[in-house]
């Protein structure tokens, strides 16, 4: 079995230390791993200098896409796997872990992520992020905000309702549940590698749960 995990940008810059305990995890298991790297602050910023230069929205999308893939060839070096930089929808598996990043202008790492998980015949998607939860709203705005342990797709996308721009964080990205829906895999939301193990072994998860509605 492969499991495809979506490394969120923001993950890598604020939980660094994690990328050790994702490291020795993927050690102990027999999976194949399919890991997809974001871009974090550094592409945001990157992204913010160009726009301010006036530049089109498709180079943005590129600017984006090129610092996901220094990040993807960074963490191939950390886990010790291979990096590969082509359509994620033709993704060929490097020994026990693969690293890429970004590919398509449009497409966020999830996205990538999600055709990985087709292209691979994986059924679950971990997405790890800086947040413990996707949550009814905003955390980093509203003190309230709740977290929400199993939801629907459908769920996803009321909460994540609005247009897209080169750079924007989304918990997990609306395109990316429809692929994963319409092909039944599976996707957690977790800022806990353990969480990986703890699924693996058919135990409780400390993340969210996305599924369809009829699986």
């Amino acid at each position: 079995m492969t499991v495809v995990v979506s490394l969120g940008g923001s993950f890598l810059f604020e939980h660094p230390e994690k990328i050790s305990e994702l490291n020795r995890l993927i050690k102990k298991v027999n999976e194949q791993f399919i890991v997809v790297c974001g871009g974090g602050m550094v592409a945001r910023e990157y992204i913010n200098f160009a726009s301010g230069l006036d530049l089109d929205s498709e180079f943005l999308h590129k600017v984006g896409i090129e610092l996901t893939r220094v990040n993807a060839m960074i963490i191939a070096k950390k886990l010790g796997g291979g990096f590969y930089n082509k359509d994620p929808r033709r993704i060929e598996l490097m020994s026990k872990v693969t690293v890429t990043g970004g590919y398509k202008p449009g497409w966020t790492t999830d996205t990538c992520a999600a055709y990985a998980a087709v292209a691979s015949k994986s059924d679950i998607l971990f997405n790890l992020s800086k947040e413990k939860n996707v949550y009814d709203k905003d955390p980093s705005e509203h003190r309230n905000a709740k977290p929400i342990k199993s939801m629907l797709f459908s769920d996803l996308y009321r909460l994540t309702k609005g247009s897209r721009k080169p750079g924007m964080n989304f918990i997990f990205d609306p395109l990316a549940g429809k692929i994963c829906e319409k092909n039944e895999i599976t996707v957690v939301v977790t800022d806990d590698p353990l969480d990986i193990s703890n699924y693996l072994n058919k135990k409780e998860v400390d993340g969210t749960i996305i599924k369809g509605l009829n699986w």
